[in-house]
């Protein structure tokens, strides 16, 4: 008989201790699904009421890793006094399980008290405080194309390489969104995209949320910003908080990765005496794939190409081939010049990427800043039958780049564990040693920098326009789609996600994120979704703002279309 909703948790006194506790009447069966912490152990009092020497219930626990065998770790007497037990899960640590605590025999109801999994005391370095804060956002550029991320890549990024070798590496960094506003908003506010509520092409950033230059502003920071995405403007609600700040396409100045770097690094210089916030966001690999001939040639020496494929034409032919039925349809040719354009504008703005560092270098600000390099999202070339961005929650829309480098103060370390590019808010602004940003989801990365295992789920989440739901775990990506259908991907053994996996298959891992996944999207705050007692839900609404008729041009013009992509 199964027991009623809501009496099992409830306070229980053995021995004159009194105690809140699972309990019911032997035979019984407790069972969780849980990640594992490095180290973690679970402890628990058990006990039972009304026992005696001769009728004391057995008490058991058993742990079966996803994929994996029951195995008992602890087996006991259960006494009419509390008995704490530690039982030891490294054997599973890293792993998504389920617990199961049980209890047969005695005379009154088996009781398991205060079940939880500890760990070793969480010991952080106290890194040295940033004076300056820059937040590189290279527009569409998905993790795979680079070689930290990627040894297999040809593309040449000898800058980003470099940097990478003395910086913090994120191998797992997941963006909120397959498209560039709700994933910058999530990057400003440490927001889901649910929360931050611009996942819409019409939506506006609400001036009630606390942006990352609103904070650093409030705290004495000069603050600028220099985009070269139309969707990152003030007419959406991204001006909050900048001094200083351009919008490259808005004005219809150069969007060249030379231009904003140049532009950018005037202002970094002229502020150089000063503790500063610097955000800026090149586009150069957004469409129109456009890089000069000799960055072509390096993907590819044709000199003879005649097919559909134009530099200033690769918006509007990717529009065309994701359309269904496709109106433009890409020979093994044509495929052959848009990834060699594609990558020769990666490479090409690796070298201005370069020439702005050693400006901060030439001026002695390189010392004093942390500097964060990521991506809103990345592109997909035909890998699952599309093209472009904003359709589909694949890891080449997904995985983005996420390093984060502060001379002297972080490690040369490679994570890991999958994380979020909404954590970045926390993290720069622990870093620069301010205080936390208040209601926001996402947790600081710096225990990750140091080696350090947080305390809690080590999670991600994804969505796309309230249809396609993603939570990222260990190997595992788990999706809901609108219609609530679910499947899963194992990113470990299928890192092409070319097997979809039926979540009936792997019943552990997928219970587990399904009710991850439900406890987050239920919570009344989800900056407390993991704590059984939350506040009330801070609520942001920006409304919507009708696109003119020179702003939609302008987004055509970069290959965007009604309510499609960014």
């Amino acid at each position: 008989e199964a027991p009623e909703w809501g009496t099992t948790v409830t306070e229980v006194a053995l021995g004159g201790e009194t105690r809140k506790a699972l309990a019911y009447r032997a035979p019984i069966r407790f069972r969780y699904m849980t990640e594992v912490p490095t180290a973690g152990r679970l402890v628990f009092f058990a006990g039972q009421e009304g026992a005696a020497d001769t009728a004391r219930g057995t008490g058991r626990v058993f742990a079966t890793a996803e994929g994996g065998s029951r195995t008992k770790v602890w087996e006991g007497a259960l006494g009419a006094s509390w008995e704490r037990v530690s039982v030891d899960l490294a054997p599973f640590a890293g792993k998504i399980v389920a617990l199961e605590l049980e209890a047969e025999g005695g005379a009154g109801r088996a009781a398991f008290g205060t079940p939880e999994i500890r760990r070793p005391p969480m010991v952080t370095p106290e890194p040295r405080q940033a004076k300056n804060v820059v937040v590189l956002l290279i527009d569409t550029l998905r993790a795979s194309k680079l070689k930290p991320w990627n040894p297999e890549s040809r593309v040449r990024t000898p800058v980003i390489d470099q940097l990478a070798d003395s910086s913090v590496v994120f191998e797992r960094a997941m963006s909120t969104d397959n498209w560039t506003k709700p994933s910058v908003a999530g990057i400003f506010t440490g927001l889901h995209p649910t929360d931050h509520g611009a996942n819409t092409q019409a939506a506006i950033l609400s001036d009630d949320a606390l942006t990352l230059p609103e904070h650093f502003e409030a705290n004495g920071f000069r603050t600028a910003g220099f985009v070269a995405n139309g969707y990152v403007s003030g007419r959406f609600g991204f001006r909050q908080g900048f001094e200083d700040y351009r919008n490259f396409i808005r004005e219809e100045a150069s969007t060249e990765a030379e231009d904003v770097f140049r532009i950018a690094g005037d202002w970094a210089v002229e502020h150089k005496d000063e503790r500063f916030f610097l955000y800026i966001q090149t586009i150069d690999p957004h469409v129109p794939y456009d890089p000069d001939a000799e960055y072509v040639s390096m993907y590819d020496r044709r000199s003879n190409y005649e097919g559909i494929v134009s530099p200033r034409r690769t918006g509007e032919l990717l529009v065309g081939a994701k359309e269904r039925p496709p109106s433009v349809v890409f020979t093994a040719s044509d495929q052959r010049r848009l990834r060699a354009l594609h990558d020769g504008e990666i490479t090409q703005h690796d070298l201005w990427l370069g020439k702005f560092i050693e400006r901060l270098k030439e001026v002695g600000a390189w010392e004093d800043t942390l500097l964060v390099i990521v991506s809103d999202h990345g592109e997909e070339f035909d890998e699952h039958g599309s093209w472009g961005h904003g359709h589909s929650i694949y890891q080449e829309l997904l995985h983005v780049p996420l390093l984060v480098h502060q001379a002297g103060s972080l490690p040369a370390r490679r994570v890991a564990p999958t994380v979020s590019t909404m954590d970045i808010a926390p993290t720069v602004v622990e870093l620069a040693g301010l205080p936390p940003m208040p209601d926001i989801t996402a947790r600081s990365l710096v225990p990750l920098a140091f080696g350090q295992e947080p305390y809690g789920p080590q999670l991600a989440m994804a969505e796309f326009r309230e249809e396609r739901r993603v939570i990222f775990a260990d190997d595992w990506k788990f999706f809901v789609r609108g219609n609530l259908t679910a499947a899963m991907f194992d990113l470990n053994a299928d890192p092409n996600e070319e097997n979809q996996l039926d979540v009936h298959e792997h019943p552990i891992a997928a219970r587990y994120l399904r009710v991850m996944q439900g406890q987050f999207l239920g919570a009344s705050n989800r900056a407390e979704w993991m704590n059984a007692e939350q506040r009330e839900r801070r609520q942001l609404d920006g409304g919507a703002r009708e696109l003119d008729d020179v702003t939609a041009e302008q987004l055509r013009l970069m290959g965007y279309v009604p309510e499609n992509d960014g």
